[in-house]
This record gives structure tokens, C-alpha cells and sequence, in this order.
């Protein structure tokens, strides 16, 4: 059989009880405007003693819907508390179902073994830093017999060296594939010339056939 929670149901039930008073106040203040109407044409009538009982009846009404209202926002405020009851309930739960969860983790971890193999661990990085420092200072020591005292800033000299040898034979090379100034200044000179023999030569033959 399934437990019912019983602030659900309370919940439930003023929920149903506070719709119902929200609509007897409905009722109500249509039966309160219905008389105060009949009042008003009892009076138009000169009717009094008529006109004196429906607006009896209105003021009655109008008083219980003002009462029916009154109990249905007590009736909202009784299922908000009822809400936050609920909430706080369920919390609770959940904080309880947490830490027993912790409490069976907990148990089921050896403090001991866990701080042994925390300690190996830190042990065995010190040895991979001490092997790794060991291995540079190796490769320091080789670079120093190759390289000499001076070390880089020697080899440093010499690339430097070598980047200004090879800056002057791009020049000279440069230098020796380009063509003489005097061979290029005849040329230009040449080439005028060239053309004004061309020029007289076309002239000589036009005179000589007219």
C-alpha cells in the first residue's frame, strides 16, 4: 500500500476549500449587485418597505462576500506555509539520504592506504625531477666540451659571422651578373646612330628614282 504524504494532502485539501470560498464570493457580490438593483427600482417605485428588504439583503451579501474573501486568502496563506513546509521537509531528506551516502563512502576508504599511496606519488615525482635535472645538466656538460668555455655565445658569434660572409658573396654575385655601365651607355649611343643610317639610306633611294 502506497503512503500517502499527509502535507500533500492537507495542501490538497485547503487548495480545494479556498477555490470554493473564492467562488461563494462570486456569488455572493452577484447577489449583493442583484438586490442592490431591486432596491433601487423599488425606491424609483416609491415602494419603501420593498425597497428597505432587498437593501437589507444587499448589505447582508455584500458582508459575506467581504467574509468569503477574507477566508480564502487566510485558506492562500495556509498552502504557502503548507509549501514551505513541504520544501523543507524534502531537504532534510535529501541531506539525510547525503550523508549517509558520505558516512558508507567513508567506510569503505582506507585512510592509511590512501595517504601511502599519496606519499609514493610524491616520492616517485621527486625521483622523475631529479632524473630530469640529472639529464640537463648532462647535456649542458656535452654542450660545454663541444662548444668550449665561451659555450653558445661563441657559436652565437660565429653564425653571425657566417650570416656577413654570405650578406658580401650575395653582393659580389649580384655585382658580377650585372652588365658594364660603359657597354650600356655604347649601346645607347649606338642605337641612334643606327637609325639616322637607316633614315639617309631611305633617302638616297627616293632620290635616285625620281
Amino acid at each position: 500500500m502506497v503512503r500517502k504524504d499527509p502535507i500533500f494532502e492537507a495542501r490538497t485539501n485547503v487548495k480545494l476549500h479556498s477555490n470554493r470560498l473564492k467562488k461563494e464570493a462570486v456569488r455572493a457580490e452577484a447577489t449583493y449587485k442583484s438586490e442592490k438593483a431591486k432596491a433601487d427600482k423599488a425606491m424609483k417605485n416609491r415602494e419603501f418597505q420593498i425597497a428597505r428588504i432587498h437593501a437589507g439583503s444587499a448589505v447582508r451579501e455584500k458582508r459575506r462576500q467581504v467574509t468569503l474573501k477574507s477566508e480564502a486568502a487566510r485558506a492562500d496563506v495556509i498552502i504557502n506555509e503548507l509549501k514551505a513546509a513541504q520544501s523543507t521537509r524534502d531537504t532534510s531528506r535529501t541531506l539525510a539520504m547525503a550523508s549517509r551516502g558520505l558516512d558508507a563512502a567513508s567506510k569503505s576508504v582506507n585512510l592509511e592506504h590512501l595517504v601511502a599511496h599519496a606519499n609514493n606519488f610524491l616520492a616517485r615525482s621527486e625521483d622523475f625531477k631529479i632524473a630530469s635535472s640529472a639529464i640537463e645538466d648532462v647535456a649542458q656538460g656535452v654542450s660545454m666540451q663541444e662548444y668550449g668555455a665561451e659555450g653558445e655565445s661563441e657559436v652565437d658569434r660565429m653564425m653571425e659571422q657566417l650570416a656577413d660572409d654570405a650578406g658580401v658573396d650575395m653582393r659580389r654575385a649580384l655585382d658580377a651578373d650585372r652588365a658594364p655601365e660603359a657597354e650600356v651607355k655604347e649601346q645607347q649611343q649606338q642605337q641612334p646612330a643606327e637609325v639616322e643610317d637607316g633614315l639617309e639610306s631611305r633617302l638616297r633611294a627616293l632620290r635616285a628614282l625620281t
